[in-house]
């Protein structure tokens, strides 16, 4: 079968014909229909992720496809999705809801579980409460935006381009601001009449934490899920006690380890999506042959939406 494989740290991936993979007891063959791209492939293929791979390795953490032995429609997180063929644990596939195409259903794994993980294990989010999203216009950006609507938030997101920011809006953001064009927080204090937000969506890195801070309000809880920017410096927790705010960080990995949660936000995440006909942003959908492409235009944060490959 074809793959894009990566043979050491900070080169692009290739593709090649490897082996296709066998599945082991408890396991389903899937033939992949469309392959879901993240921001986390990218830190992996330059040695920042959490996880170090073991290379020559093929990235990928979820997809859309057909079993195998079934022909059963199915999505669902994996490991080595950039292929032709996947192995994924019974466990871990669901079944595609009836009004998504292949391509939503590779969008959908990963960033609406992230989304929907954050705002209510770690953010206990609750209708009436404004949450503040940053790179809304990105695939967990605007899964997060979708979902925190559907719950009754009020949502405030920020993009570096007014391009970005529509499709924010689009996705139902009440407040769009723009990070480059001058100091966010202030627009952020404006917006909530200076008491603050409820719940912060943190993925920029670099200072953006410590301005979190500065725009959170009282019990508020600001959750760090990435640093597409760079690191973050520790946080001032002096600066916590003005709002009694708290900071935690969510990580994928546990959620899956955790089964009871995982089961139950992924049944209510499932109930919502059906009852508010959500659908994940596509961006833009390469050939598997385009990886290396894709991922450099992921890398770059010009993109939005969410970023697909597909075998065929």
């Amino acid at each position: 079968m074809r793959a894009l494989v990566l043979h050491s740290e900070n080169e692009l991936p290739r593709l090649e014909d490897v082996p296709q993979p066998k599945p082991a007891s408890g396991e389903l063959l899937i033939k992949v229909s469309a392959s879901g791209m993240n921001f986390a492939d990218t830190m992996m293929r330059r040695g920042v992720y959490l996880q170090k791979p073991k290379f020559p390795f093929i990235p990928g953490f979820e997809f859309s496809g057909v079993v195998e032995t079934t022909g059963d429609r199915v999505m669902g997180m994996c490991s080595s999705g950039y292929a032709e063929y996947v192995t994924v644990p019974a466990a871990q596939v669901m079944p595609v809801p009836p009004h998504f195409s292949d391509e939503e259903a590779a969008a959908f794994p990963v960033t609406y579980l992230t989304a929907m993980g954050m705002l209510r294990l770690n953010g206990n989010a609750q209708a009436g409460e404004t949450v503040l999203i940053h790179a809304a216009a990105g695939g967990v950006g605007t899964a997060a935006t979708q979902l925190a609507k559907a719950l009754g938030l009020r949502v405030i997101g920020t993009a570096s381009t007014e391009e970005k920011l529509a499709l924010a809006r689009q996705q139902g953001a009440d407040v769009g601001i723009n990070y480059k064009t001058g100091d966010w927080t202030v627009p952020v204090m404006e917006a909530t009449a200076n008491r603050g937000v409820d719940i912060v969506l943190e993925s920029v890195g670099g200072d953006s934490l410590a301005r979190d801070i500065q725009v959170i309000g009282p019990f508020g809880r600001i959750i760090v899920f990435g640093s597409a920017g760079g690191p973050s410096p520790d946080p001032p927790t002096g600066a916590l006690f003005k709002n009694s705010a708290g900071v935690s960080a969510f990580w994928m990995t546990t959620l899956m380890k955790e089964r009871h949660r995982l089961g139950a936000v992924l049944h209510e995440l499932l109930a919502l999506v059906a009852k508010a006909h959500l659908r994940p942003v596509i961006g833009r959908v390469y050939p598997l042959a385009e990886g290396a492409t894709a991922m450099q235009d992921l890398e770059s944060r010009r993109t939005m939406g969410k970023l697909l490959l597909k075998p065929a």
